[in-house]
This record gives C-alpha cells, sequence and structure tokens, in this order.
C-alpha cells in the first residue's frame, strides 16, 4: 500500500495575478510555485503545472463575502474557472471558501519576509497554500 497520495493543485484567482501552490506527495500541506499573470495566457501556464506536478484535481478559491455569500468578484472567479474547465476538461475543479486566506498568508509571510515588497510578490502563491492547506484539513487525501 502506498502512502504517495494524487497532488492537488490549488488557484489563487485575482484580477490581475494568480497565485499557484501544490500538494506534497503525502498529501499534508501545500508549497507555494508561485505567481501567473491573469491574462489568456494563464491558461497555458496551468497547464504546464499540470503536465509537470499532475494533480488530479484543481482548488479554486472561491471568494465569498463576510455573510457567505458570492459577490462579484465569486462570480469572475466562477467565470475563470468554467473557462478552465473548457481548456482542460479532464480535471476536476472544487472551489474552496476563501475568507481571510490573505490575512492569514499575510501573517504567515511577516514572520518570514520583512521586506514588504518581496512579501507582496510571495502573497498569492502563499494565499494559494492556505486555500489548498484548508481543503485538505477538511478532505484529507
Amino acid at each position: 500500500m502506498s502512502i504517495i497520495k494524487d497532488r492537488i493543485l490549488a488557484l489563487d484567482v485575482g484580477d490581475k495575478r494568480i497565485g499557484v501552490a501544490v500538494s506534497d506527495p503525502f498529501g499534508f500541506s501545500g508549497t507555494p510555485l508561485g505567481i501567473i499573470q491573469n491574462n489568456e495566457k494563464a491558461f497555458e501556464k496551468i497547464k504546464e503545472y499540470i503536465n509537470q506536478y499532475k494533480p488530479k484535481k484543481i482548488i479554486i478559491g472561491l471568494p465569498l463575502t463576510l455573510k457567505g455569500e458570492e459577490g462579484e468578484q465569486a462570480k469572475k472567479t466562477k467565470a475563470f474557472a468554467e473557462k478552465l474547465k473548457e481548456k482542460i476538461p479532464d480535471i476536476d475543479i472544487v472551489f474552496e471558501d476563501e475568507r481571510f486566506t490573505t490575512s492569514i498568508a499575510e501573517e504567515r509571510l511577516s514572520l518570514a519576509v520583512k521586506n514588504k515588497k518581496k512579501m507582496k510578490k510571495k502573497l498569492d502563491s502563499v494565499s494559494a497554500v492556505v486555500i489548498l492547506e484548508s481543503y485538505l484539513s477538511k478532505n484529507p487525501l
């Protein structure tokens, strides 16, 4: 019996940038992979990550309001997910509530990175890690 699990890719989709993270081979935690620009080339970059890490699933952070409702940003995120599904139909896409992930990511980064400019560059990918780890904590592999 193998303890190595299927990997999961996580995306923190913003208007300008997309943070990307991947689960470790054991399904315990996530690793930030970086950010990609949210434009038409984003789907090609996501395909590159899929080819490299062979995830069975993509988790996309869904930005709900504080009341747990879907606002304008959630609609944009779902539209992005639909387009991604059209371009990559053979992979499951799951949404994960991403409320407070940026705050959690900022807190984690502030402990490790003192330079604000460096912190801002890493924030989206660390937010993707927080989204992924939130999903993993509720859905162990």
